[in-house]
């Protein structure tokens, strides 16, 4: 069966589906509008986002909280187009893009014994496209969008190494390469891992793979593409991986209903409220029959275990909506595939995109919105207003550097310091992180810590006052001090002080 991937154009004389041609069309359209909007909005980066920038200026086998796929991406979209928001951000909205077709192509091999093996791959593709949780996704720069391109793609090439035809090899080899790129896109991808075992193990038609060269042959091949972060780590005592196991937060208080509870309702929000409960009744009602169908059975295997470890964790100590997302590359053409089996139900998939889509209006438009509603915009309804002001504080600092050129910019917290070394590039780099008690608990005091050693005059660029300075500098004046009215009841606030005559940390009492 040939793939929709590998169909040559029409004018090669091989004819598209019109299916794919549907889905193509639909997720340019959609990834077009959200284009325009992120080289026109204007909304200023996160700090995260920020940091993933710096890190992109100085590209490395890895940092201290990611591998390094995400500094490596915005390295290159940003060679191409500069520094702006919309450059920095584009590699995630192309993933996403590129996802959405990759899921028509799984859809399509993994059910191609059913006559709407198309239509199944069509709504795969748009069901993705417009789940609120890529909406959100596809407009900011974060690893999720990487990782969930590398999972689709390792997918795919499961399912058509798994076929009986002779071109399992290259398909074994592609599975390794995305697994080892989506490793280095975020830890996260050994679930496919654990998930692909699963499924040989519990699969009596598949469990002779074990012991065939194939599986060994992919994830030899993906340990040797992911292998240079694993080098990184050995020569920076591990850094990415003990952040990584301390966000995972078990030392604190276990058993928390309460965050289990805001868990499973987030991912209301992340899959869509009718997606979600028809994926919860195939995996609890229908699972034994579901289960059966071999099919099904695989792309079960690559949700439930996900889904059931961030549950788990979010129960001991706490998990971010988007933790269990990886899940949702199986469970589109899971719960696409199932509801087209029953008529009654198809209307779930067009009601479930159109109102992801209103959702998204709402989101990425919500002032006009609101003004035709007769209601204005105010922090509590803004759910970005963090992220505005922070160009204009930018440019303040920038100016106080050029006013102040024998002072050493100097930040205290690490949102505020990615942040404007952002917005003020390039007055702003290099700066230094104050870090008395010699912590490593972010990529800035890891790389960036002021040197214990007496001696130097600062620029303090910090959202507090600075009498905690005193004992340690031999003068501190206010510079400057930024009040940005963002709304009538928000203001970003940030202070600048001159400190002269570093003294050391000692001076402070520090060790």
């Amino acid at each position: 069966m040939t793939s929709p991937i590998r169909n040559a154009p029409e004018s090669a004389g091989v004819p598209v589906p019109a299916p794919f041609r549907q889905a193509l069309l639909f997720v340019a359209a959609v990834t077009a509008w959200r284009l325009v909007l992120l080289f026109t909005d204007g909304i200023n980066l996160s700090f995260d986002e920020a940091q993933y920038w710096h890190w992109a200026q100085t590209p490395a086998l890895g940092y201290f909280s990611k591998p390094p796929l995400i500094a490596w991406m915005i390295w290159l979209t940003t060679a191409i187009g500069g520094n702006g928001e919309g450059w920095v951000r584009l590699g995630a909205t192309l993933s996403h893009a590129a996802t959405a077709l990759v899921l028509f192509a799984l859809a399509k091999a993994l059910f191609r014994t059913r006559d709407d093996a198309d239509r199944i791959g069509l709504w795969s593709a748009l069901i993705w496209i417009t789940l609120p949780a890529v909406s959100v996704s596809a407009m900011i720069i974060s690893t999720d969008a990487p990782l969930l391109l590398c999972w689709a793609v390792a997918l795919l090439a499961l399912v058509r190494a798994l076929e009986p035809e002779g071109t399992a090899w290259r398909w074994w080899g592609l599975l390794g390469v995305a697994i080892g790129i989506g490793l280095l896109a975020k830890y996260a991808m050994v679930f496919f891992v654990v998930s692909l075992l699963l499924f040989l193990l519990v699969s009596p038609a598949d469990r002779g793979r074990l012991r065939q060269p194939g599986l060994w042959l992919a994830l030899a091949v993906g340990g040797l593409v992911y292998s240079p972060n694993l080098l990184w780590n050995l020569l920076n005592g591990m850094a990415s991986y003990r952040h990584t196991g301390e966000n995972a937060n078990l030392k604190s208080h276990l058993f928390n209903p309460a965050e289990l509870g805001e868990f499973l309702l987030s991912q209301f929000g992340v899959f869509g409220p009718l997606l979600f409960v028809v994926l919860a009744l195939l995996l609890t009602v229908a699972l034994r029959r579901t289960w059966l169908v071999r099919r099904y059975r695989l792309l079960i295997c690559f949700v439930a275990p996900v889904l059931l470890a961030i549950t788990v964790q979010s129960f001991l100590s706490r998990a971010n909506a988007n933790w269990a997302a990886t899940a949702f590359v199986a469970a589109v053409p899971l719960v696409t595939a199932w509801l087209m089996e029953r008529n009654r139900w198809r209307w779930v998939l067009p009601v479930s995109a159109s109102l992801h889509l209103l959702a998204a209006v709402a989101l990425y438009n919500p002032a006009p919105l609101l003004s035709l509603a007769g209601m204005p915009m105010t922090a509590k309804l803004d759910l970005q207003k963090r992220l505005r002001g922070w160009n204009i504080a930018g440019d303040w600092a920038r100016e106080l550097a050029v006013k102040n050129p024998d002072l050493v910019p100097l930040f205290d917290d690490r949102k505020t310091m990615a942040t404007l070394l952002y917005y003020g590039r390039p007055l702003m780099m290099p700066g230094r992180m104050w870090n008395p008690e010699g912590k490593r608990q972010n990529h800035y005091e890891l790389s960036a810590s002021l040197p214990a050693d007496p001696g130097g005059n600062y620029l303090l660029l910090t959202r507090g006052e600075a009498g905690w300075a005193a004992p340690y500098f031999e003068r501190v004046e206010t510079v400057g001090i930024l009040r940005l009215p963002i709304y009538s009841d928000y203001t970003l606030e940030l202070h600048a002080y001159r400190l002269t005559g570093f003294k050391g940390y000692a001076a402070g009492g520090a060790r």
